[in-house]
């Protein structure tokens, strides 16, 4: 995300073949239950990942790869994937954590349909996660099509020819993306939104005229939207935080938002787990049990995170309420098209799990 200077401007994008409004499709199986009974969750951990950070391949951060990397490592990160701005950043791993390939597909435009609100800018980014650079270009050509819906969509096509998974950043960053970009994203192929992207600017509760992120996701599923819900850092700032906030300048700084993945420790695993949905997005938050299917719904939050405020949401609405360490929940006793579970610590941090689809 290039925030420190908007006069950074990338102008983007490759011709999109259509206008892709496309209507929104649900696969004939829940596969997130589906793969999560097959495979024992019980009999995998949850890894630590991060899926978009930045380092000075971005030209907006002026940490290193091989700095940032560690600094991930010194965290506790099982893997991170570097997404700097239409480039892929090569870095070997440290302490036996995963780097993974990845880029940011930064459109910042001059203009786009609908135009933006007074003090925004067209600032659209589609994350590009696990990808094979040979298979294509990572920059775009000036756009033929300003539509909105346009321009994020030949991001997600660019980001599936990449060999990829796409992944919409920030939508309520200048107000990017709305309900109906959202959905129509979901139905090109879109895999995942970022709920929680947690650089200062990002947005994400919403105002008086903009749902936050947590309730477009809610508004989509219930739309038919098949799209997976992230938290993420955004991180620019690493060792180099504290110097910067003493320039009075804003850090945008790691370790506040990321992905937990139940998988084994290599790339195609987590990859497989997160295209699934068996991961859960945290900004603090850690669980120790998240299982979810139609037969029952399992909680259980770790110790020093404990108690808290376990939800079950069923089609946008709080069904079941806990404060403790655990929830168990029948997912019958609240019939609907999906449910989802939310944890809210005693310090206001998050846990939140993908949708659970129960309904056609």
């Amino acid at each position: 995300m290039i925030r420190p200077c908007f006069a950074m401007v990338v102008l983007a994008a490759a011709a999109l073949g259509c206008d892709a409004r496309v209507t929104p499709t649900r696969p004939a199986v829940n596969a997130i239950a589906t793969v999560a009974a097959a495979a024992s969750p019980s009999a995998r951990r949850f890894l630590k990942g991060q899926l978009h950070a930045h380092t000075n391949g971005s030209g907006d951060s002026d940490t290193a790869p091989g700095e940032a990397a560690a600094w991930y490592a010194d965290h506790g990160f099982d893997f991170v994937v570097f997404t700097d701005h239409n480039r892929v950043t090569e870095v070997g791993a440290p302490g036996g954590m995963l780097v993974l390939r990845g880029v940011e597909l930064t459109q910042n435009l001059r203009s786009c349909e609908p135009a933006p609100e007074l003090g925004d800018a067209c600032l659209l980014h589609v994350n590009a996660l696990f990808v094979t650079p040979s298979l294509g270009p990572l920059a775009f050509d000036p756009p033929s099509n300003l539509a909105r819906v346009a321009l994020y969509g030949r991001a997600v096509d660019r980001a599936i020819a990449l060999g990829g998974i796409a992944q919409l950043n920030h939508p309520n960053f200048q107000h990017g993306a709305d309900l109906e970009v959202l959905v129509v994203l979901a139905a090109r192929g879109l895999t995942l939104v970022e709920i929680e992207n947690k650089a200062v600017d990002s947005g994400n509760e919403g105002d008086a005229r903009h749902a936050s992120t947590e309730a477009l996701w809610d508004a989509a599923l219930l739309r038919g939207a098949h799209v997976l819900g992230t938290a993420t850092d955004d991180a620019h700032h690493y060792g180099d935080a504290a110097a910067t906030r003493a320039r009075g300048e804003t850090a945008y700084t790691g370790d506040r938002g990321f992905v937990l993945v139940r998988a084994e420790k290599t790339e195609a695993a987590i990859r497989a787990a997160i295209v699934v949905g068996d991961f859960y997005g945290s900004t603090g938050v850690e669980l120790d049990r998240l299982d979810l299917s139609p037969e029952g719904v399992a909680v259980d939050v770790r110790a020093s995170d404990a108690p808290a405020t376990i939800e079950v949401i069923a089609d946008g609405k709080v069904v079941a309420t806990e404060r403790g360490a655990s929830l168990r929940f029948d997912p019958r006793r609240a019939p609907a098209t999906y449910l989802r579970v939310r944890v809210i610590d005693a310090m206001g941090r998050k846990a939140f799990s993908q949708p659970l689809w129960l309904g056609p």
